[in-house]
Protein backbone atom coordinates (compact mmCIF):
# COMPACT_ATOMS: atom_id res chain seq x y z
CA UNK A 1 0.00 0.00 0.00
CA UNK A 2 1.36 3.40 -0.95
CA UNK A 3 1.23 5.17 2.41
CA UNK A 4 -0.76 5.91 5.52
CA UNK A 5 -3.35 8.64 4.97
CA UNK A 6 -5.31 10.84 7.33
CA UNK A 7 -8.43 12.57 6.00
CA UNK A 8 -9.62 14.13 9.22
CA UNK A 9 -9.26 17.49 7.45
CA UNK A 10 -12.23 16.57 5.29
CA UNK A 11 -10.39 15.79 2.07
CA UNK A 12 -11.09 12.68 0.04
CA UNK A 13 -8.13 10.28 -0.33
CA UNK A 14 -6.90 9.10 -3.68
CA UNK A 15 -7.44 5.45 -4.62
CA UNK A 16 -5.12 3.08 -2.80
CA UNK A 17 -2.28 1.76 -4.92
CA UNK A 18 -1.97 -1.95 -4.14
CA UNK A 19 0.76 -3.93 -5.89
CA UNK A 20 2.20 -7.45 -5.57
CA UNK A 21 5.11 -9.46 -6.91
CA UNK A 22 4.61 -11.53 -10.03
CA UNK A 23 3.80 -15.20 -9.37
CA UNK A 24 2.25 -14.56 -5.98
CA UNK A 25 -1.47 -14.81 -5.22
CA UNK A 26 -2.64 -11.77 -3.24
CA UNK A 27 -5.69 -11.18 -1.11
CA UNK A 28 -6.46 -7.70 0.19
CA UNK A 29 -8.35 -7.20 3.43
CA UNK A 30 -9.76 -4.31 5.43
CA UNK A 31 -10.99 -4.07 9.03
CA UNK A 32 -12.23 -1.43 11.47
CA UNK A 33 -9.69 -2.44 14.13
CA UNK A 34 -5.92 -3.02 13.86
CA UNK A 35 -6.00 -6.64 15.03
CA UNK A 36 -8.07 -7.73 12.01
CA UNK A 37 -10.22 -9.96 14.19
CA UNK A 38 -13.06 -9.66 11.64
CA UNK A 39 -11.39 -8.81 8.33
CA UNK A 40 -13.30 -8.23 5.08
CA UNK A 41 -11.77 -9.37 1.80
CA UNK A 42 -11.58 -6.63 -0.82
CA UNK A 43 -10.17 -8.58 -3.79
CA UNK A 44 -8.56 -12.01 -3.88
CA UNK A 45 -6.81 -14.41 -6.26
CA UNK A 46 -5.06 -11.73 -8.31
CA UNK A 47 -1.33 -11.84 -8.87
CA UNK A 48 -0.83 -8.14 -9.56
CA UNK A 49 -3.26 -5.45 -8.49
CA UNK A 50 -2.84 -1.70 -8.93
CA UNK A 51 -5.10 1.28 -8.31
CA UNK A 52 -8.10 -0.50 -6.77
CA UNK A 53 -10.94 1.71 -5.54
CA UNK A 54 -11.75 1.12 -1.88
CA UNK A 55 -15.06 3.03 -1.95
CA UNK A 56 -16.28 5.53 0.60
CA UNK A 57 -14.89 5.33 4.13
CA UNK A 58 -16.77 6.70 7.12
CA UNK A 59 -14.50 5.59 9.92
CA UNK A 60 -10.84 4.78 10.51
CA UNK A 61 -10.03 1.69 8.41
CA UNK A 62 -7.05 -0.69 8.32
CA UNK A 63 -5.71 -2.49 5.22
CA UNK A 64 -3.28 -5.39 4.71
CA UNK A 65 -2.14 -7.76 1.96
CA UNK A 66 -2.26 -11.53 2.37
CA UNK A 67 0.32 -13.64 0.49
CA UNK A 68 -0.85 -17.22 0.01
CA UNK A 69 2.31 -19.22 -0.64
CA UNK A 70 1.75 -22.16 -3.00
CA UNK A 71 -2.00 -21.62 -2.70
CA UNK A 72 -1.98 -22.90 0.89
CA UNK A 73 -4.30 -20.85 3.05
CA UNK A 74 -2.64 -22.00 6.27
CA UNK A 75 0.75 -20.81 5.03
CA UNK A 76 0.04 -17.14 4.65
CA UNK A 77 2.06 -14.04 5.24
CA UNK A 78 0.62 -10.61 6.02
CA UNK A 79 1.88 -7.19 5.19
CA UNK A 80 2.04 -4.46 7.79
CA UNK A 81 -1.31 -2.76 8.37
CA UNK A 82 -1.89 0.51 6.60
CA UNK A 83 -4.18 2.96 8.38
CA UNK A 84 -6.52 5.53 6.89
CA UNK A 85 -7.53 7.66 9.82
CA UNK A 86 -10.99 9.22 9.83
CA UNK A 87 -12.46 11.00 12.80
CA UNK A 88 -15.99 9.67 13.18
CA UNK A 89 -18.91 9.82 15.54
CA UNK A 90 -22.02 7.65 15.71
CA UNK A 91 -25.57 8.61 16.65
CA UNK A 92 -27.12 5.70 18.51
CA UNK A 93 -30.61 7.17 18.72
CA UNK A 94 -30.01 9.21 21.88
CA UNK A 95 -26.45 10.60 21.79
CA UNK A 96 -23.18 10.88 19.83
CA UNK A 97 -20.36 8.51 20.68
CA UNK A 98 -17.64 11.06 19.90
CA UNK A 99 -19.36 14.43 20.16
CA UNK A 100 -21.41 16.22 17.52
CA UNK A 101 -20.05 15.93 13.96
CA UNK A 102 -18.36 18.75 12.07
CA UNK A 103 -17.04 19.35 8.54
CA UNK A 104 -13.98 17.24 9.44
CA UNK A 105 -15.94 14.38 11.00
CA UNK A 106 -17.63 11.39 9.46
CA UNK A 107 -21.15 10.95 10.87
CA UNK A 108 -22.74 7.52 11.19
CA UNK A 109 -26.44 7.33 12.01
CA UNK A 110 -27.49 4.04 13.59
CA UNK A 111 -30.63 5.34 15.34
CA UNK A 112 -33.47 7.63 14.30
CA UNK A 113 -32.44 11.27 13.95
CA UNK A 114 -34.26 14.57 13.22
CA UNK A 115 -32.43 17.80 12.51
CA UNK A 116 -32.46 20.68 14.96
CA UNK A 117 -30.80 23.34 12.84
CA UNK A 118 -28.12 22.92 10.19
CA UNK A 119 -26.06 19.70 10.16
CA UNK A 120 -22.40 19.56 9.04
CA UNK A 121 -20.25 16.50 8.43
CA UNK A 122 -17.49 15.19 6.21
CA UNK A 123 -19.43 12.14 5.06
CA UNK A 124 -22.76 10.84 6.29
CA UNK A 125 -23.89 7.24 6.46
CA UNK A 126 -27.39 6.19 7.58
CA UNK A 127 -27.39 2.54 8.63
CA UNK A 128 -28.98 -0.05 10.89
CA UNK A 129 -32.51 0.74 9.62
CA UNK A 130 -32.34 4.30 10.97
CA UNK A 131 -34.41 7.22 9.65
CA UNK A 132 -32.71 10.61 9.13
CA UNK A 133 -35.17 13.53 8.74
CA UNK A 134 -34.12 17.04 7.70
CA UNK A 135 -36.84 19.42 8.83
CA UNK A 136 -38.07 22.43 6.85
CA UNK A 137 -35.61 25.32 6.99
CA UNK A 138 -32.63 23.13 7.94
CA UNK A 139 -29.64 22.25 5.76
CA UNK A 140 -27.27 19.26 5.68
CA UNK A 141 -23.82 20.29 4.39
CA UNK A 142 -21.37 17.51 3.48
CA UNK A 143 -17.80 17.66 2.24
CA UNK A 144 -18.06 14.08 1.06
CA UNK A 145 -20.62 11.44 0.18
CA UNK A 146 -24.04 10.51 1.48
CA UNK A 147 -24.57 6.75 1.91
CA UNK A 148 -27.99 5.30 2.68
CA UNK A 149 -27.82 1.60 3.54
CA UNK A 150 -30.64 -0.78 2.63
CA UNK A 151 -33.47 -0.55 5.13
CA UNK A 152 -32.49 2.97 6.21
CA UNK A 153 -33.95 6.27 4.98
CA UNK A 154 -33.05 9.93 4.51
CA UNK A 155 -35.86 12.50 4.05
CA UNK A 156 -35.62 16.17 3.06
CA UNK A 157 -38.77 17.96 4.10
CA UNK A 158 -40.13 20.84 2.01
CA UNK A 159 -37.71 23.82 2.10
CA UNK A 160 -34.87 21.71 3.53
CA UNK A 161 -31.54 21.44 1.70
CA UNK A 162 -28.76 18.94 1.09
CA UNK A 163 -25.56 20.70 -0.03
CA UNK A 164 -22.34 18.92 -1.03
CA UNK A 165 -19.10 20.76 -1.67
CA UNK A 166 -17.17 17.99 -3.45
CA UNK A 167 -17.75 15.67 -6.40
CA UNK A 168 -18.35 12.70 -4.07
CA UNK A 169 -20.49 9.91 -5.43
CA UNK A 170 -23.60 9.17 -3.36
CA UNK A 171 -25.22 5.79 -2.86
CA UNK A 172 -28.68 4.77 -1.81
CA UNK A 173 -31.98 6.60 -2.32
CA UNK A 174 -33.42 9.58 -0.46
CA UNK A 175 -36.89 11.13 -0.25
CA UNK A 176 -37.23 14.80 -1.27
CA UNK A 177 -40.56 16.38 -0.40
CA UNK A 178 -41.64 19.50 -2.31
CA UNK A 179 -44.90 21.35 -1.86
CA UNK A 180 -46.36 23.59 -4.54
CA UNK A 181 -47.96 26.95 -3.98
CA UNK A 182 -51.77 26.94 -3.79
CA UNK A 183 -52.89 25.72 -7.22
CA UNK A 184 -56.09 24.43 -8.79
CA UNK A 185 -57.09 21.34 -10.74
CA UNK A 186 -55.85 21.50 -14.37
CA UNK A 187 -52.92 23.78 -13.41
CA UNK A 188 -49.43 22.92 -14.65
CA UNK A 189 -45.95 23.10 -13.10
CA UNK A 190 -42.48 22.89 -14.66
CA UNK A 191 -40.66 20.29 -12.55
CA UNK A 192 -36.99 19.26 -12.43
CA UNK A 193 -35.84 16.23 -10.44
CA UNK A 194 -33.18 16.51 -7.68
CA UNK A 195 -32.57 12.75 -7.77
CA UNK A 196 -31.53 10.22 -10.40
CA UNK A 197 -33.90 7.89 -12.26
CA UNK A 198 -37.15 9.41 -11.00
CA UNK A 199 -39.95 8.19 -13.30
CA UNK A 200 -42.46 10.85 -14.34
CA UNK A 201 -45.68 8.94 -13.75
CA UNK A 202 -44.40 7.61 -10.42
CA UNK A 203 -43.78 11.20 -9.33
CA UNK A 204 -47.39 12.21 -10.09
CA UNK A 205 -49.28 8.92 -10.37
CA UNK A 206 -52.76 10.50 -10.54
CA UNK A 207 -51.89 12.81 -13.44
CA UNK A 208 -53.35 11.62 -16.74
CA UNK A 209 -50.66 9.92 -18.82
CA UNK A 210 -51.12 12.38 -21.72
CA UNK A 211 -50.47 15.41 -19.51
CA UNK A 212 -46.67 15.20 -19.29
CA UNK A 213 -44.75 17.47 -21.68
CA UNK A 214 -41.26 18.46 -22.77
CA UNK A 215 -40.44 21.83 -24.30
CA UNK A 216 -39.26 21.90 -27.92
CA UNK A 217 -36.75 24.76 -28.33
CA UNK A 218 -36.95 24.72 -32.13
CA UNK A 219 -40.74 25.20 -32.24
CA UNK A 220 -41.31 26.88 -28.84
CA UNK A 221 -44.08 24.35 -28.22
CA UNK A 222 -44.63 21.65 -25.61
CA UNK A 223 -44.59 18.06 -26.89
CA UNK A 224 -46.44 15.22 -25.17
CA UNK A 225 -44.28 12.53 -23.54
CA UNK A 226 -45.59 9.24 -24.92
CA UNK A 227 -44.72 6.94 -22.02
CA UNK A 228 -44.32 8.77 -18.69
CA UNK A 229 -44.54 5.47 -16.79
CA UNK A 230 -41.18 4.37 -18.25
CA UNK A 231 -39.61 7.82 -18.84
CA UNK A 232 -37.41 9.36 -16.17
CA UNK A 233 -36.58 12.99 -15.59
CA UNK A 234 -33.41 13.97 -17.45
CA UNK A 235 -30.92 15.59 -15.09
CA UNK A 236 -30.88 19.38 -15.49
CA UNK A 237 -33.97 19.42 -17.73
CA UNK A 238 -37.58 20.10 -16.80
CA UNK A 239 -40.99 18.69 -17.69
CA UNK A 240 -44.39 20.36 -17.64
CA UNK A 241 -46.81 18.26 -15.59
CA UNK A 242 -50.50 18.88 -14.97
CA UNK A 243 -51.85 18.46 -11.46
CA UNK A 244 -53.78 15.24 -10.82
CA UNK A 245 -57.45 15.11 -11.80
CA UNK A 246 -58.39 14.49 -8.17
CA UNK A 247 -56.82 17.79 -7.08
CA UNK A 248 -59.36 20.30 -5.68
CA UNK A 249 -60.87 23.03 -7.85
CA UNK A 250 -60.06 25.56 -5.14
CA UNK A 251 -56.46 26.73 -4.74
CA UNK A 252 -54.75 23.99 -2.69
CA UNK A 253 -51.13 22.94 -2.05
CA UNK A 254 -50.05 19.74 -3.82
CA UNK A 255 -47.48 17.60 -1.99
CA UNK A 256 -44.85 16.20 -4.36
CA UNK A 257 -42.13 13.69 -3.45
CA UNK A 258 -39.02 12.53 -5.35
CA UNK A 259 -37.20 9.27 -4.57
CA UNK A 260 -33.75 8.29 -5.79
CA UNK A 261 -30.02 8.83 -5.41
CA UNK A 262 -29.36 12.57 -4.88
CA UNK A 263 -27.68 14.38 -7.76
CA UNK A 264 -24.31 15.97 -7.02
CA UNK A 265 -21.42 17.60 -8.85
CA UNK A 266 -21.15 19.05 -12.34
CA UNK A 267 -24.11 18.84 -14.70
CA UNK A 268 -23.53 19.87 -18.31
CA UNK A 269 -26.69 19.92 -20.35
CA UNK A 270 -26.75 20.05 -24.17
CA UNK A 271 -29.18 22.73 -25.37
CA UNK A 272 -30.11 24.62 -28.54
CA UNK A 273 -28.06 27.80 -28.89
CA UNK A 274 -29.87 31.15 -29.15
CA UNK A 275 -33.19 29.46 -28.35
CA UNK A 276 -35.44 29.03 -25.33
CA UNK A 277 -34.77 25.77 -23.47
CA UNK A 278 -36.58 24.14 -20.55
CA UNK A 279 -33.97 23.43 -17.87
CA UNK A 280 -34.17 23.01 -14.11
CA UNK A 281 -32.42 22.89 -10.76
CA UNK A 282 -30.80 19.41 -10.64
CA UNK A 283 -29.92 19.39 -6.93
CA UNK A 284 -31.70 18.62 -3.64
CA UNK A 285 -30.83 22.17 -2.58
CA UNK A 286 -31.66 25.63 -3.83
CA UNK A 287 -29.29 27.33 -6.28
CA UNK A 288 -28.39 30.98 -6.72
CA UNK A 289 -30.22 32.35 -9.78
CA UNK A 290 -27.79 35.23 -10.34
CA UNK A 291 -24.76 32.92 -10.15
CA UNK A 292 -26.44 30.55 -12.62
CA UNK A 293 -27.02 33.43 -15.06
CA UNK A 294 -23.48 34.80 -14.68
CA UNK A 295 -21.68 31.47 -15.10
CA UNK A 296 -23.76 30.61 -18.18
CA UNK A 297 -23.48 34.09 -19.71
CA UNK A 298 -27.29 34.41 -19.78
CA UNK A 299 -28.37 37.74 -21.27
CA UNK A 300 -32.16 37.35 -21.14
CA UNK A 301 -34.58 36.79 -18.26
CA UNK A 302 -35.50 33.46 -16.67
CA UNK A 303 -39.14 32.51 -17.18
CA UNK A 304 -41.24 30.43 -14.77
CA UNK A 305 -44.57 28.73 -15.41
CA UNK A 306 -46.21 30.03 -12.24
CA UNK A 307 -49.96 30.46 -12.46
CA UNK A 308 -53.38 29.04 -11.95
CA UNK A 309 -55.11 27.82 -15.09
CA UNK A 310 -56.35 31.03 -16.76
CA UNK A 311 -56.21 31.64 -20.50
CA UNK A 312 -56.50 35.40 -19.94
CA UNK A 313 -53.18 35.64 -18.16
CA UNK A 314 -49.58 35.08 -19.26
CA UNK A 315 -48.20 31.68 -18.29
CA UNK A 316 -44.81 32.95 -17.21
CA UNK A 317 -43.43 34.92 -14.31
CA UNK A 318 -40.11 36.66 -15.00
CA UNK A 319 -36.77 37.07 -13.18
CA UNK A 320 -33.60 39.04 -13.87
CA UNK A 321 -30.84 40.29 -11.59
CA UNK A 322 -33.11 43.29 -10.95
CA UNK A 323 -35.72 41.05 -9.31
CA UNK A 324 -38.87 39.18 -10.27
CA UNK A 325 -42.44 39.88 -11.30
CA UNK A 326 -45.53 37.75 -10.86
CA UNK A 327 -48.16 36.78 -13.38
CA UNK A 328 -50.90 35.64 -11.03
CA UNK A 329 -53.46 37.69 -9.17
CA UNK A 330 -56.06 36.83 -6.57
CA UNK A 331 -55.24 33.83 -4.39
CA UNK A 332 -51.82 33.32 -6.05
CA UNK A 333 -50.66 36.94 -6.02
CA UNK A 334 -47.30 36.19 -4.36
CA UNK A 335 -45.99 33.81 -7.02
CA UNK A 336 -43.01 35.99 -7.89
CA UNK A 337 -39.60 34.33 -8.49
CA UNK A 338 -36.75 35.39 -6.25
CA UNK A 339 -32.97 35.19 -6.33
CA UNK A 340 -32.89 31.46 -5.59
CA UNK A 341 -34.14 28.58 -7.72
CA UNK A 342 -35.91 26.20 -5.38
CA UNK A 343 -35.63 22.41 -5.22
CA UNK A 344 -37.56 20.84 -8.10
CA UNK A 345 -37.89 24.16 -9.96
CA UNK A 346 -37.97 24.06 -13.76
CA UNK A 347 -37.72 27.20 -15.89
CA UNK A 348 -37.19 28.54 -19.41
CA UNK A 349 -33.91 30.19 -20.35
CA UNK A 350 -32.53 31.52 -23.63
CA UNK A 351 -29.16 29.85 -24.15
CA UNK A 352 -26.09 31.72 -25.42
CA UNK A 353 -24.19 28.53 -26.33
CA UNK A 354 -24.86 24.84 -26.92
CA UNK A 355 -24.60 23.92 -23.23
CA UNK A 356 -26.02 24.93 -19.86
CA UNK A 357 -23.91 24.15 -16.80
CA UNK A 358 -24.83 23.56 -13.16
CA UNK A 359 -22.25 22.99 -10.42
CA UNK A 360 -21.97 22.78 -6.64
CA UNK A 361 -20.77 26.39 -6.33
CA UNK A 362 -24.29 27.54 -7.28
CA UNK A 363 -25.90 25.65 -4.40
CA UNK A 364 -27.27 27.68 -1.50
CA UNK A 365 -29.29 27.24 1.66
CA UNK A 366 -31.04 30.60 1.37
CA UNK A 367 -34.46 29.08 2.12
CA UNK A 368 -36.00 32.43 3.03
CA UNK A 369 -35.59 33.93 -0.44
CA UNK A 370 -38.26 32.13 -2.40
CA UNK A 371 -39.95 35.52 -2.69
CA UNK A 372 -38.31 38.83 -3.51
CA UNK A 373 -35.85 40.38 -1.12
CA UNK A 374 -35.17 44.03 -0.46
CA UNK A 375 -31.73 44.92 -1.79
CA UNK A 376 -29.85 47.95 -0.46
CA UNK A 377 -28.53 48.83 -3.91
CA UNK A 378 -31.93 48.70 -5.63
CA UNK A 379 -35.01 50.91 -5.55
CA UNK A 380 -37.93 49.14 -7.19
CA UNK A 381 -41.59 49.58 -8.05
CA UNK A 382 -43.97 46.69 -8.81
CA UNK A 383 -47.09 47.66 -10.80
CA UNK A 384 -50.15 45.41 -11.19
CA UNK A 385 -52.91 45.49 -13.76
CA UNK A 386 -56.16 43.53 -13.55
CA UNK A 387 -59.36 43.47 -15.56
CA UNK A 388 -63.00 42.73 -14.97
CA UNK A 389 -62.66 39.60 -17.15
CA UNK A 390 -59.92 37.99 -15.04
CA UNK A 391 -56.64 39.21 -16.56
CA UNK A 392 -53.69 39.90 -14.26
CA UNK A 393 -50.25 41.21 -15.13
CA UNK A 394 -47.29 42.64 -13.26
CA UNK A 395 -44.20 44.61 -14.22
CA UNK A 396 -41.27 46.04 -12.30
CA UNK A 397 -39.08 49.14 -12.69
CA UNK A 398 -35.72 48.94 -10.87
CA UNK A 399 -33.18 51.71 -10.28
CA UNK A 400 -29.89 49.88 -9.75
CA UNK A 401 -26.16 49.82 -10.39
CA UNK A 402 -25.19 48.62 -13.86
CA UNK A 403 -28.47 49.61 -15.50
CA UNK A 404 -28.88 52.14 -18.30
CA UNK A 405 -31.85 53.57 -20.16
CA UNK A 406 -31.09 51.13 -22.99
CA UNK A 407 -31.38 47.34 -23.07
CA UNK A 408 -29.15 45.76 -20.40
CA UNK A 409 -28.24 42.07 -20.51
CA UNK A 410 -29.53 40.00 -17.56
CA UNK A 411 -31.19 43.11 -16.06
CA UNK A 412 -34.01 43.93 -18.47
CA UNK A 413 -36.52 41.09 -18.89
CA UNK A 414 -38.54 40.93 -22.08
CA UNK A 415 -42.26 40.17 -21.94
CA UNK A 416 -42.56 36.53 -23.02
CA UNK A 417 -45.32 37.62 -25.44
CA UNK A 418 -47.57 34.62 -25.00
CA UNK A 419 -50.73 36.73 -24.56
CA UNK A 420 -52.34 39.57 -26.55
CA UNK A 421 -53.03 41.54 -23.37
CA UNK A 422 -50.03 43.00 -21.56
CA UNK A 423 -48.86 45.80 -19.26
CA UNK A 424 -45.16 46.43 -19.85
CA UNK A 425 -42.50 49.13 -20.17
CA UNK A 426 -40.99 50.13 -23.49
CA UNK A 427 -37.28 50.14 -24.40
CA UNK A 428 -36.33 50.73 -28.04
CA UNK A 429 -39.90 49.88 -29.11
CA UNK A 430 -39.76 46.47 -27.36
CA UNK A 431 -41.99 45.27 -24.49
CA UNK A 432 -40.34 44.44 -21.16
CA UNK A 433 -41.74 42.97 -17.95
CA UNK A 434 -38.67 44.14 -16.02
CA UNK A 435 -36.74 47.31 -16.77
CA UNK A 436 -33.58 48.52 -15.06
CA UNK A 437 -32.92 52.26 -14.84
CA UNK A 438 -29.62 53.95 -13.90
CA UNK A 439 -28.49 55.36 -10.57
CA UNK A 440 -28.35 57.94 -9.11
CA UNK A 441 -32.13 58.22 -9.07
CA UNK A 442 -33.58 61.30 -10.79
CA UNK A 443 -37.06 62.32 -9.64
CA UNK A 444 -37.58 63.93 -13.06
CA UNK A 445 -37.29 60.56 -14.82
CA UNK A 446 -40.22 59.45 -17.00
CA UNK A 447 -40.76 55.77 -17.88
CA UNK A 448 -42.88 54.97 -20.94
CA UNK A 449 -45.30 52.14 -20.10
CA UNK A 450 -46.78 49.83 -22.72
CA UNK A 451 -50.35 48.58 -22.75
CA UNK A 452 -52.33 46.39 -25.10
CA UNK A 453 -55.70 44.64 -24.80
CA UNK A 454 -57.28 41.98 -26.96
CA UNK A 455 -60.79 42.90 -25.82
CA UNK A 456 -62.68 46.09 -24.88
CA UNK A 457 -63.02 46.01 -21.10
CA UNK A 458 -62.21 47.82 -17.84
CA UNK A 459 -58.77 47.64 -16.19
CA UNK A 460 -57.30 48.80 -12.90
CA UNK A 461 -53.63 49.78 -12.45
CA UNK A 462 -52.32 49.61 -8.88
CA UNK A 463 -49.11 49.65 -6.88
CA UNK A 464 -48.23 46.20 -5.51
CA UNK A 465 -45.20 47.08 -3.41
CA UNK A 466 -41.92 49.03 -3.54
CA UNK A 467 -38.54 49.29 -1.81
CA UNK A 468 -35.41 51.44 -1.59
CA UNK A 469 -35.96 55.19 -1.87
CA UNK A 470 -39.65 54.61 -2.58
CA UNK A 471 -39.93 53.34 1.00
CA UNK A 472 -38.43 56.63 2.17
CA UNK A 473 -41.21 58.93 0.96
CA UNK A 474 -40.59 59.24 -2.80
CA UNK A 475 -43.98 59.50 -4.56
CA UNK A 476 -44.96 57.34 -7.53
CA UNK A 477 -47.33 58.75 -10.17
CA UNK A 478 -49.16 57.31 -13.15
CA UNK A 479 -50.02 59.61 -16.06
CA UNK A 480 -52.73 58.79 -18.61
CA UNK A 481 -51.71 60.77 -21.68
CA UNK A 482 -55.09 60.21 -23.32
CA UNK A 483 -56.95 61.98 -20.53
CA UNK A 484 -54.34 64.14 -18.85
CA UNK A 485 -55.00 62.47 -15.49
CA UNK A 486 -52.04 62.12 -13.12
CA UNK A 487 -52.62 60.13 -9.92
CA UNK A 488 -50.42 59.19 -6.99
CA UNK A 489 -50.34 55.38 -6.97
CA UNK A 490 -49.38 55.38 -3.30
CA UNK A 491 -52.83 56.72 -2.44
CA UNK A 492 -55.08 55.68 -5.35
CA UNK A 493 -55.59 53.00 -7.97
CA UNK A 494 -56.44 53.99 -11.54
CA UNK A 495 -59.44 52.42 -13.29
CA UNK A 496 -60.07 52.98 -16.99
CA UNK A 497 -62.03 51.50 -19.87
CA UNK A 498 -60.46 50.78 -23.22
CA UNK A 499 -61.15 49.47 -26.69
CA UNK A 500 -59.11 46.54 -28.02
CA UNK A 501 -55.75 47.56 -29.46
CA UNK A 502 -52.16 48.56 -28.72
CA UNK A 503 -51.67 51.79 -26.72
CA UNK A 504 -47.94 51.98 -26.03
CA UNK A 505 -47.90 55.76 -25.63
CA UNK A 506 -50.88 56.09 -23.33
CA UNK A 507 -49.24 55.68 -19.88
CA UNK A 508 -46.10 57.02 -18.20
CA UNK A 509 -44.60 56.36 -14.77
CA UNK A 510 -43.56 59.60 -13.04
CA UNK A 511 -42.10 60.68 -9.73
CA UNK A 512 -43.31 64.28 -9.89
CA UNK A 513 -46.86 65.47 -10.57
CA UNK A 514 -46.55 66.53 -14.22
CA UNK A 515 -49.83 67.18 -16.03
CA UNK A 516 -49.60 66.32 -19.72
CA UNK A 517 -52.76 68.22 -20.79
CA UNK A 518 -53.78 70.78 -18.14
CA UNK A 519 -56.72 71.98 -20.25
CA UNK A 520 -58.20 71.00 -23.56
CA UNK A 521 -61.48 72.01 -25.17
CA UNK A 522 -64.33 69.54 -25.33
CA UNK A 523 -64.87 68.80 -29.03
CA UNK A 524 -68.12 67.21 -30.21
CA UNK A 525 -66.21 65.46 -32.98
CA UNK A 526 -64.31 63.47 -30.36
CA UNK A 527 -67.47 61.94 -28.90
CA UNK A 528 -68.22 58.39 -30.10
CA UNK A 529 -71.41 56.62 -29.02
CA UNK A 530 -72.12 53.09 -30.18
CA UNK A 531 -74.57 50.31 -29.37
CA UNK A 532 -73.63 47.23 -27.38
CA UNK A 533 -76.58 44.84 -27.07
CA UNK A 534 -79.34 46.85 -25.34
CA UNK A 535 -76.78 49.30 -23.97
CA UNK A 536 -74.61 51.99 -25.49
CA UNK A 537 -71.02 53.03 -24.85
CA UNK A 538 -69.80 56.65 -24.76
CA UNK A 539 -66.14 57.34 -25.63
CA UNK A 540 -64.85 60.91 -25.32
CA UNK A 541 -61.43 60.37 -26.90
CA UNK A 542 -58.66 62.03 -24.85
CA UNK A 543 -60.86 64.20 -22.64
CA UNK A 544 -62.38 63.21 -19.34
CA UNK A 545 -66.11 63.04 -18.69
CA UNK A 546 -67.43 64.19 -15.33
CA UNK A 547 -71.19 63.62 -15.72
CA UNK A 548 -73.62 61.99 -18.13
CA UNK A 549 -77.36 62.65 -18.30
CA UNK A 550 -79.82 60.71 -20.48
CA UNK A 551 -83.25 62.17 -21.44
CA UNK A 552 -86.12 60.75 -23.39
CA UNK A 553 -87.50 62.63 -26.40
CA UNK A 554 -89.93 64.58 -24.17
CA UNK A 555 -87.09 65.94 -22.06
CA UNK A 556 -87.71 63.74 -19.04
CA UNK A 557 -84.44 62.78 -17.35
CA UNK A 558 -83.98 58.98 -17.25
CA UNK A 559 -80.41 58.46 -16.06
CA UNK A 560 -77.86 60.68 -14.35
CA UNK A 561 -74.30 59.51 -13.64
CA UNK A 562 -71.76 61.59 -11.70
CA UNK A 563 -68.05 61.32 -10.80
CA UNK A 564 -67.22 59.36 -13.92
CA UNK A 565 -63.64 60.68 -14.30
CA UNK A 566 -62.97 58.54 -17.33
CA UNK A 567 -62.93 58.74 -21.11
CA UNK A 568 -65.34 55.84 -21.63
CA UNK A 569 -68.58 54.83 -19.93
CA UNK A 570 -71.33 52.28 -20.55
CA UNK A 571 -75.00 53.20 -20.10
CA UNK A 572 -77.25 50.25 -19.37
CA UNK A 573 -80.66 50.54 -21.09
CA UNK A 574 -83.52 48.07 -20.96
CA UNK A 575 -85.21 48.88 -24.26
CA UNK A 576 -84.22 49.07 -27.92
CA UNK A 577 -85.31 51.16 -30.93
CA UNK A 578 -85.88 54.31 -28.89
CA UNK A 579 -84.49 57.82 -29.30
CA UNK A 580 -82.56 59.38 -26.42
CA UNK A 581 -80.80 62.67 -25.75
CA UNK A 582 -77.39 62.24 -24.14
CA UNK A 583 -75.76 65.18 -22.37
CA UNK A 584 -72.04 64.84 -21.59
CA UNK A 585 -70.28 67.22 -19.16
CA UNK A 586 -66.49 67.39 -19.06
CA UNK A 587 -64.31 67.90 -15.98
CA UNK A 588 -63.98 71.50 -17.24
CA UNK A 589 -67.80 71.85 -17.13
CA UNK A 590 -68.09 71.97 -20.92
CA UNK A 591 -71.26 70.36 -22.28
CA UNK A 592 -71.91 68.33 -25.43
CA UNK A 593 -75.40 67.05 -26.34
CA UNK A 594 -76.02 64.20 -28.77
CA UNK A 595 -79.14 62.41 -30.04
CA UNK A 596 -78.82 58.63 -30.20
CA UNK A 597 -81.03 55.67 -31.11
CA UNK A 598 -80.62 52.60 -28.95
Amino acid sequence: VSSNQNIASGTIPANLVLTGNSGQVLKWQKANEPTFSNPIDIVSNLTVLSGISIGVLNETTYFRAVVQNSGCVTNSAYSSAITISIESTTWNGTSWTNGSPSTTTSAIISGNFSSNGDFNANTLQVSNGANFIVLSGDTVILNGALIIDNGSSFTLKDNANLIQTSMAQNSGAIHVEKNTSALKRLDYILWSSPVADQLLQAFSPSTMSNRFYTYNPTTDLYNTITSPSTTAFSIGSSCLIRLPNNHPLTATVWNGAFFGTPNNGDVNLSVVDNAYNAVGNPYPSEIDADMFMTQNNITEALYFWRKTNNSNTSSYATYTSAGGVSNSGGDTLNLAPGSVLSVGQGFIVKATSTSIAFNNSMRTADVNSTLLRDMNDKSRVWLDISSTNGFFGQQMIAYMNGATTGIDNAIDGRFFNDRQTAFTSIIDNEEFSIQGRPLPFDAGDVVNLGFKSDVPTTYTISLNHFDGIFSEGQDIYLRDNSSGIVINLKTDNYTFTTLAGVFNSRFDLLYQNQLSNPHQSFDANQIAIYNQNTNFVINSGTLIMSKIKVYDITGRILIEKENINNTEFKIEMNTKNKVYIVQIISVNNEIITRKVIN
